[in-house]
């Protein structure tokens, strides 16, 4: 949403009637971002990622998620090797689309976190996650932690 949201501290809605948290500091109204609203914990983990999509459902819808890529200890690691994801792809074919198209999908690094938020009317309910390239013996840990609602 762009521009200004007006909100009732009395009956805590935006003017475009979407609920929303508030809580006061010292008289002031403030609203809380999507990512520091209370959820319950939903924890995901890939093992040793593939050029093979994996799908990560979040049927109730997650208003923060954690996603992190990392090489596990002792292991070599592929050059230039990367993970990318999309968040909420429409059906398989539209997440196999957007992972091929450069500009269509997140990178993460290996060692990389990447912290995401949504609000509860666009909550992230998919993401499909790949790594870039071939992988041979590395081994690696692709999690998603996430705050459901």
């Amino acid at each position: 949403m762009s521009g200004t949201a007006l909100i009732s501290v009395e009956d805590s809605t935006s003017t475009v009637g979407t609920r929303m948290a508030v809580k006061g500091t010292n008289g002031m109204a403030q609203v809380v971002p999507p990512s520091e609203m209370p959820a319950s914990a939903a924890l995901s983990i890939i093992r040793d990622l593939t050029t093979t999509r994996q799908k990560i459902s979040l049927p109730s819808g997650a208003l923060w998620a954690v996603l992190s890529y990392r090489l596990l200890p002792g292991a070599t690691a592929v050059t230039n090797q990367f993970a990318r994801f999309v968040i909420n792809a429409a059906s398989d074919a539209d997440a196999d689309g957007r992972l091929a198209t450069d500009g269509a999908f997140f990178a993460i690094a290996q060692g990389d976190d990447v912290l995401m938020s949504a609000g509860s009317a666009s909550a992230i309910t998919r993401i499909d996650v790949i790594a870039s390239a071939a992988v041979g013996a590395e081994k690696t840990i692709f999690t998603v932690s996430a705050g459901v609602q």
